[in-house]
């Protein structure tokens, strides 16, 4: 267990939470991830919530992708008559 004081959120929570505040955390853990890893201190927990606020990065990511994608592909649908 880490000697960190830090908040482990939901995957509900962190569906919610603004891009820029999930940026920061996750720098935020790989910092610790690192440092602790240095002085041998157990990461565990630190990467499970690393993982999770990167795969929403990942997921939120590949949505503007996907819409920015199908935007382009479809001009019309937008047109003003």
């Amino acid at each position: 267990m880490s000697n960190r004081n830090f908040s482990v959120h939901s995957r509900e929570y962190i569906m919610v939470m603004h891009e820029e505040e999930i940026r920061a955390k996750i720098n935020q853990l790989r910092g610790w991830i690192e440092q602790d890893r240095r002085q041998n201190g157990d990461v565990q927990e630190l990467e499970v919530e690393h993982c999770y606020l990167t795969e929403e990065m990942q997921v939120r990511q590949a949505r503007k992708r996907a819409h920015e994608e199908y935007l382009f592909n479809n001009p019309r649908l937008f047109e003003e008559n």
